[in-house]
């Protein structure tokens, strides 16, 4: 049994049970990059993924089966009792002078130092020890590739290159060796070469005990520190800190407070995001003004009729037979899928027919995350964003839709009455965060919370 990279993530699932789970996890780790094989920076690492799966599968065919075979445990020799030495007491050392820091002050690491940072930590451990944390790595590294955070006109694109097809490796070696990276202290000595400003990490010191009682101790010890910095940057954060701080030693607040914008942009400074808003729980007024919602970037005609969407949303189209209601539903799925979107449409009124292929044809409408059925599954973990065309012909009430998967994104398509109006209970428009009306092929907002206002056409 043997694959190549264009049916491996096909056929992914089918030779998995076959794979060692470093290899499996190898493979899992390199999905995202599928896509990107013709790039010859991305070909090297998924060539090895590929020679490694085959390499094994081929050892799993032609290995001969073995008898079990049971030895006898010698006995345990006795052990005499040592009596313990002394410890002996360690020479105080004069502490070290501190070296100036001769570099160049940042206010974050850039996305490629901060990945060759927690890579060169790997130096020295052994793989059955490190391979998780290289896991970890590898794939936060691909996603920062694919995100576009990390890109290959980088100057540091020839180590992260480097660096993944290791972390590979690493992943599928057998037995325990040391890792022995390749130019270890050079990678260490340009990590070096940047710093975090002073500032900025009196600032994440302060976001780690505003708002928290019985800290006075440690809002002390940050006060003396911020008066010994010689750090000149942003003074104006640093000075609402110093007055907090103040207050807060002084007794005349409980616990170290801030205004909310303040506290949020100080959060926006550090490069801190936060996504700990989860429904049902009280959060406080800063920390909700300094989360981070993920909002999915529209591109073209559907930024300028939905605008900025938060995740999951719900959308719902409706517009008379053959006015392009389920024209416009198809491109919007296609766009989806493009931004990296698992998308699924449930095509009850055309189901698989001819209409439906005729229309997806018209409009170029394929891509490998797209996905089509005719009947609505029991389970959608496998997609981001499903369509379901339409509410109307699946005869679903409001309450049906609303026990679907709520971690989903849903985009529902309604047949109208003579008058204009979508067919079934008004409720369906309440529940959603953005209508939009099909007209003469064209399209327009009549409720949205997104943004987008202007009419397009299908």
């Amino acid at each position: 049994m043997k694959v190549d990279y264009k049916s491996l993530p096909e056929r992914y699932e089918e030779i998995k049970k076959h794979l060692r789970k470093e290899t499996a996890d190898a493979v899992e780790a390199t999905l995202p990059i599928w896509d990107m094989y013709d790039d010859a920076d991305f070909r090297p690492s998924i060539d090895d993924v590929i020679t490694l799966v085959n390499n094994e599968i081929a050892k799993i065919d032609n290995a001969p089966k073995q008898q079990n075979k049971t030895t006898e445990k010698e006995p345990k020799k006795e052990t005499t009792k040592k009596e313990p030495k002394e410890k002996k007491q360690p020479k105080e050392k004069a502490p070290k002078a501190k070296k100036e820091f001769s570099g160049e002050y940042v206010e974050a690491l850039c996305p490629e130092l901060a990945h060759i940072k927690r890579y060169c930590a790997l130096h020295g451990k052994k793989v059955s020890e490190a391979r998780e944390t290289a896991r970890r790595i590898l794939a936060s590294l691909q996603k920062a590739i694919v995100e576009k955070k990390i890109r290959k006109t980088s100057p540091y694109a020839d180590e992260v290159m480097k660096m993944q097809k290791n972390l590979i490796k690493i992943l599928n070696a057998p037995g325990s060796y040391e890792i022995n990276i390749e130019n270890v202290e050079g990678l260490k000595t340009l990590v070096k070469s940047f710093a975090v400003m002073p500032n900025i990490r009196l600032v994440k010191a302060f976001i780690s005990i505003q708002g928290k009682e019985s800290v006075k101790e440690k809002a002390k010890d940050l006060l003396k520190k911020i008066e010994a910095s010689k750090d000149d940057h942003f003074n104006s954060e640093i000075a609402e800190i110093k007055r907090s701080l103040n207050n807060y030693i002084d007794g005349k607040t409980n616990t170290p407070e801030i205004s909310a914008q303040t506290l949020a942009g100080l959060y926006g400074l550090c490069g801190i995001e936060l996504k700990c808003c989860k429904s049902g729980s009280a959060v406080g007024s800063a920390e909700f003004l300094a989360a981070k919602f993920k909002i999915l970037p529209l591109k073209g005609k559907f930024k300028k009729l939905i605008g900025d969407p938060s995740e999951p949303f719900k959308i719902m189209i409706y517009g008379k037979g053959g006015n392009g209601k389920s024209s416009l539903s198809l491109q919007f799925a296609q766009h989806l899928a493009e931004l990296g979107k698992k998308v699924l449409y449930v095509a009850h009124e055309e189901k698989f027919g001819y209409t439906l292929q005729e229309k997806m044809r018209r409009y170029n409408i394929a891509h490998r995350n797209l996905f089509v059925t005719d009947t609505l599954p029991t389970s959608f973990k496998d997609y981001d964003v499903i369509f379901i065309d339409s509410v109307t012909a699946g005869k679903y009430e409001p309450e049906d839709l609303k026990k679907l998967d709520n971690s989903k994104s849903y985009v529902y398509v309604f047949q109208c009455t003579k008058d204009g109006n979508f067919r079934g209970s008004q409720e369906f428009e309440h529940d959603v965060d953005t209508t939009i009306e099909v007209e003469s092929f064209k399209a327009k907002t009549v409720k949205n919370r997104f943004g987008g206002n202007e009419e397009i056409n299908v």
